[in-house]
């Protein structure tokens, strides 16, 4: 993930607490804004980030969160400079995916950003939001509603191994009148 669109969401949002439960973050960011690897690998893009395309139920790895009726047309999601958008407003629940651009070897970082600005709803309720790379979670939350806004910067050591071409998937759903972005998502490379 670039150093500068973590920097937009915390600007927009006015937080950066980077979450509880599975976030890592044991990557850093240099005085010039690039990030600094610890471990020597290069990051690059995992995905493309305009190509994510919804996933149909029968193809959907967290079916069971899945309502029976599921809205999400275009407007209630989008690309912006960046990141995917999604206006839960008009998208009911959310799961994207397309094909990995590079191999993951086990124990490579995987970075990425997700941020919100405040949630907001009629009744209490509970976000879920996931980062999958086929059926390995890489990364998920369930965030309180009504909630501040937050930015959660992503940084953790894959637990499993997959090929280039292996869906990549997002994953949210919610309830009330929120906005969600998904910044780039990248994954360290080593040289031969």
């Amino acid at each position: 993930m670039r150093a500068w669109a973590l920097a937009i969401g915390c600007a927009l949002l006015g937080a950066c607490e980077g979450g509880s439960g599975t976030t890592s973050t044991s990557g850093g960011a240099s005085s010039s804004g690039e990030v600094i690897d610890p471990t020597g690998g290069e990051l690059v893009p995992l995905v493309l980030p305009t190509m994510w395309k919804p996933v149909p139920a029968p193809m959907d790895p967290l079916a069971e969160h899945r309502p029976a009726q599921v809205q999400c047309p275009l407007g209630g999601w989008l690309f912006e400079p960046q990141g995917l958008e999604i206006n839960t407003l008009l998208c009911n629940y959310a799961m994207f995916s397309q094909p990995s651009r590079a191999a993951i070897v086990k124990g490579a970082r995987i970075v990425a950003s997700v941020y919100h600005f405040d949630l907001v709803a009629d009744e209490p309720a509970t976000a879920h939001v996931a980062l999958l790379v086929g059926d390995d979670v890489v990364w998920e939350q369930e965030i309180a509603i009504p909630g501040k806004a937050n930015a959660y910067p992503i940084d953790v050591p894959a637990s499993f191994a997959a090929d280039a071409g292996t869906p990549v998937y997002f994953h949210l759903h919610n309830h009330g009148q929120n906005t969600w972005t998904l910044g780039e998502i990248e994954v360290e490379v080593f040289a031969d």
